[in-house]
């Protein structure tokens, strides 16, 4: 599975997000000069032309049964809210401002059944609840079994018990699955597509079920089940 585009290249993949009721994904681009957000049907074409936005994303997940899109910007851009009207966007709204990105750069995954945003830095998952930007208890990870080169500052959120973190080895072409409650490796995702992408920092997402790598060089998304 591949989300395609025309003329976005070179910026950081930050998130791809499935919209269930409309059948559609949404995925955002951050970078140095424009920031996008794509849209796509289910077979993973654009639907419309990409849509600049007023901040830098970090990250990006869906809100209030498709109404909206949230985003946790890069730096101190704080939690921006997308409002759509019938899929597609229609205003854009800064909620606060404040810096929760340990390193303030790299993409975090929104955890969905905690209703919190989690990043990854260092071994260590740094959490926060969005309603106040309220820092949470972190999580070390164990990767002291792995021979790897991990992705520096890029996680995702899979929802599934026990395997709930994903990163990913770019040494090994692959993604290690975490327990959010041990913080210990549960499972391993071989990618057997050698001629992907192998991001050295954000460029994963998690979306319908598919594990999501971003090429900067040709502006596609990569999906692995």
């Amino acid at each position: 599975m591949k989300l395609t585009s025309e003329g976005i290249r070179g910026g950081m993949g930050v998130s791809v997000v499935w919209n269930p009721p409309l059948n559609r994904y949404y995925a955002a681009v951050s970078g140095t000069g424009e920031k996008w957000l794509i849209i796509y049907n289910q077979q993973g074409k654009p639907i419309k032309k990409p849509y600049s936005l007023p901040f830098d994303p970090g990250s990006l997940w869906l809100e209030g049964s498709g109404k909206s899109l949230k985003s946790y910007a890069s730096g101190m851009e704080g939690l921006y809210v997308i409002h759509l009207r019938e899929g597609l966007p229609a205003y854009f709204e800064n909620i606060f401002y404040s810096l929760h990105n340990p390193v303030a750069i790299g993409n975090g995954a929104w955890a969905s059944h905690r209703r919190e945003m989690w990043y990854y830095h260092d071994k260590t998952i740094f959490r926060y609840k969005t309603k106040h930007a309220h820092h949470r208890p972190s999580l070390n990870l164990n990767i002291d079994d792995f021979e790897n080169e991990l992705n520096s500052m890029g996680l995702i959120y899979t929802g599934i018990k026990n395997r709930e973190i994903g990163i990913y080895d770019r040494g090994q072409h692959r993604i290690l699955l975490y327990s959010a409650k041990t913080g210990r490796c549960r499972s391993i995702l071989q990618i057997m597509d050698e001629t992907g992408p192998k991001p050295i920092c954000g460029d994963i997402s998690y979306a319908n079920g598919y594990y999501w790598l971003y090429d900067r060089e040709t502006g596609i998304w990569h999906g692995y089940r």
